[in-house]
């Protein structure tokens, strides 16, 4: 079972409040879930600092504000505001001063919008060092960071055995991509960095052509024996790729564990593992075991990331758009 200790309290009463109408301005129609998302997408990026993100909650996307009037405008184009402390570009701020703490294993940071906090983790693999200078360290930003204990290691879910693998290893095929038009494979960078080809499914010989690891995880292979389809192999179609959000309900695929959904706890994380710190990673309650690093996070039709790893409960996965961009590529 596991253990959560919350060593701050840090609830504001400005915090709570979820403003779901007012009296100056009426609620536009009820938006679909996915217009919703797009919308409260769209208006974080137009308001900038004076918006704390967004989040999905009991079924309504909640967009977090620090003012009255962006309540209003939050409220007229369908969704729904929360009153915070903390905007969005704060809680960053206090995220990267984090990432300034080095050598710290088994230890994660990232940004919980439901929360309106930078979320701190300690699993009890740490050192008693680790966990005071990781719990010093989050001290001195106040309420704008909560520090969890969890019982549980952090490791990179790599194993011997099936799937995409070589001598060293296996992982799992997280999504069919293209560089150019050259058919190519993505997967985590923490196997890849095993080097060697590797072989799996109608593939065999398949190239290194990226690893990159710590810091980012992703790799990418070639695929000699041709083109893959672009979608899961439950049959779902990826079309597309975009960032998760905190509250989002998601999909993995797994050559381990198979199947399975979970949602999403928290964005832009840095998670200590023992291979060094991965940075802008996305928590999830998913489970993941060993030989399921690489495979695909997806919600439907939409591509979210690859599989870093976890503790079997918290699954850690690097996202896609990064990826896409980082190697210029597009999805088969």
């Amino acid at each position: 079972m596991t253990l959560r200790k919350n060593l701050a309290v840090l609830t504001a009463a400005s915090a709570t409040v979820l403003v779901t109408g007012l009296c100056t301005q009426a609620a536009a129609a009820p938006l679909t879930d996915q217009a919703a998302v797009d919308q409260a997408t769209q208006l974080v990026t137009q308001l900038g600092t004076a918006t704390g993100g967004f989040h999905v909650a009991n079924g309504k996307t909640v967009v977090n504000v620090l003012d009255d009037s962006t309540a209003r405008r939050v409220v007229a184009a369908g969704l729904t505001a929360k009153k915070v402390t903390h905007s969005f570009t704060q809680l960053a701020v206090v995220k990267d001063a984090l990432d300034a703490v080095h050598n710290v294993p088994q230890t994660s940071w990232g940004i919980d919008t439901s929360t309106n906090q930078v979320v701190v983790t300690i699993y009890s693999a740490a050192s008693p060092s680790v966990s005071d200078t990781v719990t010093a360290a989050a001290a001195k930003f106040g309420d704008t960071v909560r520090v969890e204990h969890l019982t549980g290691k952090l490791e990179t879910h790599i194993a011997d055995g099936d799937a995409i693998q070589n001598n060293s290893g296996r992982c799992s095929l997280g999504f069919n991509v293209k560089q150019g038009s050259t058919p190519m494979m993505l997967t985590a960078g923490h196997c890849t960095n095993l080097g060697g080809t590797w072989r799996g499914g109608n593939v065999s010989g398949a190239r290194i052509v990226r690893s990159d690891c710590p810091g980012a995880d992703s790799g990418l292979l070639t695929r000699p024996n041709g083109t893959g389809p672009g979608q899961i192999n439950t049959g779902q179609r990826i079309t597309s790729a975009r960032a998760p959000f905190v509250g989002e309900r998601i999909q993995k695929m797994g050559s381990t564990t198979g199947g399975g959904s979970g949602t999403v706890t928290s964005v832009d994380q840095s998670v200590n593992f023992d291979v060094g710190v991965l940075n802008h990673e996305f928590g999830t309650t998913a489970h993941t075991d060993h030989g399921d690093s690489g495979g695909p996070a997806y919600d439907g039709s939409i591509g979210l990331g690859t599989l870093s790893g976890g503790d079997t409960r918290t699954s850690f996965f690097y996202p896609l758009t990064r990826e896409l961009s980082m190697y210029g590529l597009t999805l088969a």
